[in-house]
Protein backbone atom coordinates (compact mmCIF):
# COMPACT_ATOMS: atom_id res chain seq x y z
CA UNK A 1 0.00 0.00 0.00
CA UNK A 2 2.93 2.65 0.80
CA UNK A 3 4.06 1.71 -2.76
CA UNK A 4 0.19 3.19 -4.54
CA UNK A 5 0.41 6.46 -1.62
CA UNK A 6 4.14 7.21 -2.25
CA UNK A 7 3.77 6.65 -6.04
CA UNK A 8 0.75 8.84 -6.51
CA UNK A 9 2.01 11.51 -4.41
CA UNK A 10 5.14 11.26 -6.27
CA UNK A 11 3.61 12.33 -9.78
CA UNK A 12 2.11 15.77 -10.65
CA UNK A 13 -1.37 16.45 -10.13
CA UNK A 14 -3.51 16.20 -13.35
CA UNK A 15 -1.65 13.18 -14.29
CA UNK A 16 -3.04 11.49 -11.42
CA UNK A 17 -5.82 10.08 -13.34
CA UNK A 18 -3.53 8.28 -15.54
CA UNK A 19 -1.60 6.79 -12.97
CA UNK A 20 -4.80 5.22 -11.15
CA UNK A 21 -6.07 3.79 -14.20
CA UNK A 22 -2.72 2.12 -14.64
CA UNK A 23 -2.28 1.36 -11.59
CA UNK A 24 -6.06 -0.77 -11.83
CA UNK A 25 -4.89 -2.21 -15.47
CA UNK A 26 -1.94 -3.75 -13.36
CA UNK A 27 -3.94 -5.00 -10.79
CA UNK A 28 -6.70 -7.26 -13.12
CA UNK A 29 -3.42 -8.04 -15.61
CA UNK A 30 -2.31 -9.99 -12.33
CA UNK A 31 -5.61 -11.25 -11.11
CA UNK A 32 -5.92 -12.89 -14.65
CA UNK A 33 -2.39 -14.49 -14.83
CA UNK A 34 -3.07 -15.82 -10.88
CA UNK A 35 -6.03 -17.26 -12.01
CA UNK A 36 -4.89 -18.91 -15.21
CA UNK A 37 -3.01 -21.74 -13.50
CA UNK A 38 -5.80 -22.14 -10.93
CA UNK A 39 -8.08 -22.78 -13.93
CA UNK A 40 -5.31 -25.62 -15.82
CA UNK A 41 -5.41 -26.99 -12.58
CA UNK A 42 -8.71 -27.37 -12.42
CA UNK A 43 -8.88 -29.14 -16.11
CA UNK A 44 -6.04 -31.38 -14.85
CA UNK A 45 -7.95 -32.83 -12.01
CA UNK A 46 -11.47 -32.92 -13.55
CA UNK A 47 -12.85 -36.11 -14.71
CA UNK A 48 -11.56 -35.60 -18.60
CA UNK A 49 -14.63 -36.70 -20.39
CA UNK A 50 -16.76 -34.23 -18.29
CA UNK A 51 -14.43 -31.21 -19.38
CA UNK A 52 -15.90 -30.81 -22.43
CA UNK A 53 -19.37 -30.47 -20.79
CA UNK A 54 -18.27 -27.48 -18.68
CA UNK A 55 -18.06 -23.96 -19.99
CA UNK A 56 -15.46 -22.47 -17.89
CA UNK A 57 -13.32 -25.82 -18.04
CA UNK A 58 -14.09 -26.11 -21.88
CA UNK A 59 -12.58 -22.61 -22.59
CA UNK A 60 -9.73 -23.45 -20.92
CA UNK A 61 -8.93 -26.32 -22.16
CA UNK A 62 -9.64 -25.52 -25.67
CA UNK A 63 -7.70 -22.52 -25.65
CA UNK A 64 -4.05 -24.16 -25.05
CA UNK A 65 -5.35 -27.09 -26.53
CA UNK A 66 -5.75 -25.21 -30.31
CA UNK A 67 -1.94 -24.18 -30.14
CA UNK A 68 -0.79 -27.53 -29.14
CA UNK A 69 -2.58 -28.62 -31.86
CA UNK A 70 -1.04 -25.72 -34.03
CA UNK A 71 2.26 -26.95 -33.19
CA UNK A 72 2.83 -30.40 -32.17
CA UNK A 73 0.07 -31.93 -34.40
CA UNK A 74 -1.34 -29.65 -37.72
CA UNK A 75 1.96 -30.72 -39.40
CA UNK A 76 0.42 -33.99 -40.29
CA UNK A 77 -3.34 -33.91 -39.48
CA UNK A 78 -3.68 -30.81 -41.02
CA UNK A 79 -4.98 -27.65 -39.64
CA UNK A 80 -8.37 -28.67 -39.53
CA UNK A 81 -7.35 -32.11 -38.37
CA UNK A 82 -8.91 -34.01 -41.90
CA UNK A 83 -5.48 -35.84 -42.32
CA UNK A 84 -4.14 -37.34 -45.15
CA UNK A 85 -4.67 -40.45 -46.90
CA UNK A 86 -1.58 -40.27 -49.01
CA UNK A 87 0.35 -40.67 -45.63
CA UNK A 88 -1.94 -42.71 -43.65
CA UNK A 89 -3.07 -39.62 -41.49
CA UNK A 90 -6.48 -40.19 -40.09
CA UNK A 91 -9.13 -37.53 -40.31
CA UNK A 92 -9.83 -36.42 -36.71
CA UNK A 93 -12.98 -35.21 -37.34
CA UNK A 94 -15.27 -37.81 -38.70
CA UNK A 95 -16.24 -39.69 -35.67
CA UNK A 96 -14.26 -42.74 -36.50
CA UNK A 97 -11.61 -44.02 -34.04
CA UNK A 98 -9.30 -46.18 -34.83
CA UNK A 99 -8.17 -46.91 -31.50
CA UNK A 100 -10.42 -46.37 -28.49
CA UNK A 101 -13.63 -44.67 -29.20
CA UNK A 102 -12.11 -41.56 -29.04
CA UNK A 103 -12.58 -40.39 -25.17
CA UNK A 104 -10.65 -37.55 -24.04
CA UNK A 105 -8.78 -40.44 -22.11
CA UNK A 106 -8.04 -42.25 -24.79
CA UNK A 107 -6.74 -39.53 -27.31
CA UNK A 108 -4.33 -38.55 -24.20
CA UNK A 109 -2.51 -41.84 -24.15
CA UNK A 110 -2.24 -41.65 -27.71
CA UNK A 111 -0.96 -38.31 -27.23
CA UNK A 112 1.47 -39.24 -24.71
CA UNK A 113 2.60 -43.04 -25.36
CA UNK A 114 1.98 -42.67 -29.51
CA UNK A 115 1.70 -45.48 -31.77
CA UNK A 116 4.43 -47.86 -32.65
CA UNK A 117 6.71 -44.94 -31.59
CA UNK A 118 9.32 -47.25 -29.60
CA UNK A 119 7.56 -46.66 -26.39
CA UNK A 120 6.37 -49.79 -24.15
CA UNK A 121 3.53 -48.41 -23.53
CA UNK A 122 2.33 -47.35 -26.88
CA UNK A 123 0.06 -49.36 -29.30
CA UNK A 124 2.36 -51.28 -30.89
CA UNK A 125 -0.30 -53.99 -32.30
CA UNK A 126 -2.13 -54.47 -35.63
CA UNK A 127 1.06 -54.12 -37.96
CA UNK A 128 -1.06 -54.66 -41.65
CA UNK A 129 1.27 -57.43 -43.02
CA UNK A 130 2.67 -56.74 -46.47
CA UNK A 131 1.18 -60.09 -48.32
CA UNK A 132 2.67 -59.54 -51.83
CA UNK A 133 6.03 -60.58 -49.84
CA UNK A 134 7.45 -64.27 -49.27
CA UNK A 135 7.44 -63.49 -45.39
CA UNK A 136 4.29 -61.60 -44.87
CA UNK A 137 4.65 -60.66 -41.68
CA UNK A 138 8.17 -60.37 -39.21
CA UNK A 139 6.15 -61.74 -36.41
CA UNK A 140 3.53 -64.37 -37.71
CA UNK A 141 4.11 -67.23 -39.78
CA UNK A 142 1.68 -65.92 -42.27
CA UNK A 143 0.90 -67.45 -45.85
CA UNK A 144 2.02 -64.75 -48.79
CA UNK A 145 -0.69 -64.28 -51.33
CA UNK A 146 -0.34 -64.66 -55.32
CA UNK A 147 -1.91 -61.51 -57.25
CA UNK A 148 -4.65 -63.40 -57.76
CA UNK A 149 -5.25 -64.40 -54.15
CA UNK A 150 -4.91 -60.92 -53.58
CA UNK A 151 -7.43 -60.19 -56.16
CA UNK A 152 -9.97 -61.90 -54.52
CA UNK A 153 -9.64 -60.06 -51.06
CA UNK A 154 -9.97 -56.77 -52.68
CA UNK A 155 -13.37 -57.81 -54.48
CA UNK A 156 -14.47 -58.97 -51.62
CA UNK A 157 -13.69 -55.81 -49.15
CA UNK A 158 -15.22 -53.93 -51.75
CA UNK A 159 -18.58 -55.95 -51.71
CA UNK A 160 -19.24 -54.53 -48.27
CA UNK A 161 -19.62 -51.27 -50.01
CA UNK A 162 -21.29 -52.36 -52.97
CA UNK A 163 -18.96 -51.50 -55.22
CA UNK A 164 -17.35 -55.17 -56.20
CA UNK A 165 -16.78 -55.81 -59.91
CA UNK A 166 -16.29 -59.58 -60.23
CA UNK A 167 -18.95 -61.65 -58.51
CA UNK A 168 -17.05 -65.18 -58.76
CA UNK A 169 -13.92 -63.00 -56.89
CA UNK A 170 -16.07 -62.00 -54.21
CA UNK A 171 -17.61 -65.55 -54.03
CA UNK A 172 -14.18 -66.71 -53.06
CA UNK A 173 -13.65 -64.13 -50.95
CA UNK A 174 -14.18 -66.00 -47.65
CA UNK A 175 -11.77 -68.72 -47.89
CA UNK A 176 -9.50 -66.63 -49.22
CA UNK A 177 -9.87 -63.78 -46.31
CA UNK A 178 -9.77 -67.21 -43.66
CA UNK A 179 -6.75 -69.06 -45.08
CA UNK A 180 -4.49 -65.46 -45.42
CA UNK A 181 -5.42 -65.22 -41.30
CA UNK A 182 -7.19 -61.38 -41.80
CA UNK A 183 -9.95 -62.68 -39.41
CA UNK A 184 -7.17 -62.68 -36.54
CA UNK A 185 -6.76 -58.82 -36.40
CA UNK A 186 -10.19 -57.52 -38.43
CA UNK A 187 -12.62 -60.22 -36.99
CA UNK A 188 -14.68 -63.18 -38.86
CA UNK A 189 -17.42 -60.38 -39.73
CA UNK A 190 -14.56 -57.97 -40.79
CA UNK A 191 -15.77 -54.96 -38.18
CA UNK A 192 -12.29 -54.55 -36.72
CA UNK A 193 -11.08 -54.28 -33.34
CA UNK A 194 -10.94 -50.78 -31.87
CA UNK A 195 -8.40 -52.39 -28.83
CA UNK A 196 -5.62 -53.32 -31.17
CA UNK A 197 -6.80 -50.49 -34.09
CA UNK A 198 -7.56 -52.91 -36.83
CA UNK A 199 -10.20 -50.81 -38.51
CA UNK A 200 -13.60 -52.12 -39.53
CA UNK A 201 -13.55 -53.10 -43.76
CA UNK A 202 -17.01 -53.31 -44.18
CA UNK A 203 -17.60 -49.23 -44.63
CA UNK A 204 -16.64 -46.15 -46.25
CA UNK A 205 -13.70 -44.91 -43.96
CA UNK A 206 -10.43 -45.68 -45.05
CA UNK A 207 -7.01 -44.55 -43.45
CA UNK A 208 -5.18 -44.91 -46.73
CA UNK A 209 -7.58 -44.66 -49.28
CA UNK A 210 -10.71 -46.64 -50.35
CA UNK A 211 -10.33 -47.26 -53.90
CA UNK A 212 -9.66 -50.90 -55.20
CA UNK A 213 -6.33 -49.81 -56.21
CA UNK A 214 -5.74 -48.21 -52.95
CA UNK A 215 -6.61 -51.68 -51.28
CA UNK A 216 -5.30 -53.67 -53.14
CA UNK A 217 -1.56 -51.76 -52.51
CA UNK A 218 -2.98 -52.04 -48.60
CA UNK A 219 -2.71 -55.63 -48.90
CA UNK A 220 0.35 -55.87 -50.89
CA UNK A 221 2.77 -53.42 -49.36
CA UNK A 222 1.26 -53.59 -45.70
CA UNK A 223 0.96 -50.35 -43.67
CA UNK A 224 2.11 -49.70 -40.41
CA UNK A 225 1.63 -45.77 -39.63
CA UNK A 226 3.58 -44.61 -36.79
CA UNK A 227 1.97 -41.36 -34.43
CA UNK A 228 4.70 -40.12 -32.13
CA UNK A 229 5.08 -40.23 -28.38
CA UNK A 230 4.62 -36.86 -26.95
CA UNK A 231 5.28 -37.81 -23.24
CA UNK A 232 9.08 -36.11 -22.85
CA UNK A 233 7.85 -32.94 -24.98
CA UNK A 234 4.54 -32.23 -23.59
CA UNK A 235 3.61 -31.27 -19.90
CA UNK A 236 0.85 -33.09 -18.31
CA UNK A 237 -1.35 -30.31 -18.99
CA UNK A 238 -0.68 -29.41 -23.09
CA UNK A 239 -1.60 -33.53 -23.22
CA UNK A 240 -5.00 -32.63 -21.60
CA UNK A 241 -5.55 -30.03 -23.05
CA UNK A 242 -4.63 -31.11 -26.97
CA UNK A 243 -6.79 -34.53 -26.29
CA UNK A 244 -9.50 -32.39 -25.05
CA UNK A 245 -9.45 -30.25 -28.59
CA UNK A 246 -9.25 -33.20 -30.51
CA UNK A 247 -12.18 -34.63 -28.65
CA UNK A 248 -13.99 -31.42 -29.92
CA UNK A 249 -13.36 -32.18 -33.57
CA UNK A 250 -14.90 -35.12 -33.81
CA UNK A 251 -19.05 -35.27 -33.61
CA UNK A 252 -20.57 -36.14 -30.20
CA UNK A 253 -22.33 -39.57 -30.60
CA UNK A 254 -25.43 -37.75 -30.24
CA UNK A 255 -24.79 -35.88 -33.38
CA UNK A 256 -23.64 -39.20 -35.19
CA UNK A 257 -27.43 -40.48 -34.68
Amino acid sequence: MSFVVDFVTAIKPRRLRWALLLLAGGAVALGVGALQPNAQSAVLRADPEAILGDPQLRRVALTSGKQVFDTSCASCHGNAGKGDRTLGVPDLTDGDHLYGTGTVSQIEDIARYGIRARNKRGWNLAVMPAYARKMPDAAEPLPPQTPAQIADLTQYILSFTARATDAAAVARGPAAYSAAGCWDCHGRDLGGDPAIGAPTLTDDIWLYGGSADDIRRSISRGRAGISPAFARTLTAAQLRNVAVYVASLAPTRQERK
